[in-house]
């Protein structure tokens, strides 16, 4: 019969040693242990061992902790855990991964050695396999689709078992898989809209996050219930899980002016506050402010933010990343303030292709370079050329071709009207910008533009739409969009 270890001791001896494992008080008491009683170590003494040593306050000394992480001694009782993985039951391997964790040693050989086992043993208690999942998302283990499976559809039978808190781990948890598991964000959002006034407004923020990871359409009814709590609560809440909130709408691209005007509302007093003393903020990481930045400028909204950030993060541009510089000099070019801040501008634009954050984001330097070229080519910074010429390879395949990305659809607009009776040009190149307009309505600078980047509850024009509206309106064009899937 199977018995847990920690239910009962199948021999005095492994009692015994466990309990000299647990009065260890040092590093070394626990390895040398290992060398002087390895004859009568049981498999369970090298689960309790590890544990042991990932709780001795001795290892949150980096020095120390690397020491011990090279000591021949401790490898030893890695490699005996590698022999004896097919001996351990499911919370003997949660153990000994969360223990590694705490040790911050990722030694894959292991990891990857319980993870087969793992997927076949019977699934314990909740709590247990939340414990596993944690440590192997922290391992990197993120490819792993049939691990993910495995306790997706697990977790969605046991629904009605986990207390809430424990479905928002859950859900933070399955955000990090490669492979959105669409059997337990179906189950954890039935079971959040019915639960979610009752959560924490960091709790709230970390389930809009996750349920917005991988770019999934099916949950705008959550998002939609987490803007009204924001809505309601940001004067509340903490600065970052503002960003957190807003950076999921950002990518679920749904504009909620309401939820992000009370969010930058409420992250411009603390700010206001650090950029008065000249102080760093404690609350806001100039990373967090890239965020704000670029979320409420994708959306087109304007606040009074925009002119403390900037003039905030032009003391503390060396901690400016490039990532975060290319969504800062993104939102200077939406709210038109390149030349108010000309300097940091300068400072910004030196980082975008330092390093190869741009690489991810290589259409929207494409744009940035094209802002230059019509905003402020004044400055004398220049972009690297092969940013500049893998961009425009993404701009064109994102726009498909150089022209109108959506050409038979102005056709049809041109045919009707035709009918109308309303004069008309299509496909009118802007002189001197690499812009094509869809249609041009009589001999007045009045144009139409069928853009499937839109706001998904809204049809509000965003992002790359709304900057090349603004460059068009900068040359004396009135633009109105047609929102792609209200014409099909």
């Amino acid at each position: 019969e199977h018995w847990h270890s920690a239910e009962l001791y199948v021999n005095p001896i492994c009692s015994q040693m466990d309990q000299m494992l647990l009065k260890c008080e040092e590093v070394e008491s626990v390895l040398a242990l290992l060398v002087t009683h390895r004859g009568v170590f049981f498999v369970h003494n090298l689960v309790t061992a590890i544990q042991v040593l990932g709780s001795l306050p001795e290892v949150s000394d980096p020095i120390k902790l690397n020491r011990m992480l090279r000591d021949p001694r401790y490898d030893v009782l890695l490699r005996d855990l590698i022999r004896f993985v097919p001996k351990l039951d499911f919370l003997a391997m949660t153990n000994i991964a969360c223990s590694l964790k705490q040790l911050d040693h990722k030694y894959y050989s292991l990891f990857s050695r319980m993870l087969q086992p793992l997927i076949q043993h019977p699934t314990p208690e909740i709590s247990t396999v939340l414990r596993c999942m944690e440590a192997y998302c922290w391992a990197g283990y993120h490819q792993q689709s049939h691990f993910f499976r495995r306790f997706a559809h697990f977790f969605s039978d046991s629904m009605s078992e986990m207390d809430i808190q424990q479905v928002v781990q859950g859900s933070v948890l399955f955000s990090s898989a490669a492979e959105y598991q669409e059997h337990f964000f179906q189950a954890a959002e039935q079971r959040l809209l019915d639960n979610l006034s009752s959560l924490s407004p960091h709790h709230f923020s970390l389930v809009a996050s996750a349920f917005t990871a991988h770019l999934n359409t099916q949950h705008d009814e959550l998002l939609i219930r987490v803007a009204r709590l924001l809505e309601m609560h940001a004067m509340d809440m903490d600065p970052v899980d503002i960003v957190r909130c807003l950076r999921a709408f950002h990518r679920a691209v749904l504009c909620f002016p309401g939820a992000i005007n009370a969010g930058l509302q409420a992250c411009s007093v603390p700010l206001y506050r650090a950029w008065l003393l000249r102080k760093p903020s404690p609350e806001l990481k100039p990373v967090h402010l890239a965020e704000l930045l670029e979320s409420s400028a994708f959306f087109g909204i304007q606040s009074d933010l925009v002119r403390i950030a900037l003039e905030y993060l032009a003391d503390y541009v060396d901690l400016v990343s490039e990532r975060a510089a290319i969504q800062v000099v993104f939102a200077m070019c939406m709210t038109g303030t390149v030349g108010d801040h000309s300097r940091l501008l300068r400072f910004l634009f030196r980082k975008i292709g330092a390093g190869t954050a741009w690489e991810k984001q290589r259409v929207r330097v494409f744009q940035i370079w094209m802002s230059q070229l019509l905003q402020f080519p004044w400055l004398d910074c220049r972009l690297k050329r092969r940013c500049i010429e893998t961009g425009l390879r993404a701009w064109c395949l994102h726009r498909r071709g150089y022209g109108c990305p959506h050409p038979e659809e102005v056709r049809e607009i041109s045919e009707l009207l035709d009918v109308m009776r309303i004069k008309h040009q299509s496909f009118v190149h802007v002189k001197d910008t690499a812009y094509e307009l869809d249609l041009v309505i009589g001999d007045r600078k009045a144009a139409l533009l069928v853009s499937s980047e839109t706001a998904r509850n809204t049809l509000t024009p965003v992002g790359g739409t709304l900057l090349q509206i603004k460059h068009l309106q900068d040359r004396g064009w009135r633009c109105l969009v047609i929102p792609l899937r209200a014409w099909r």
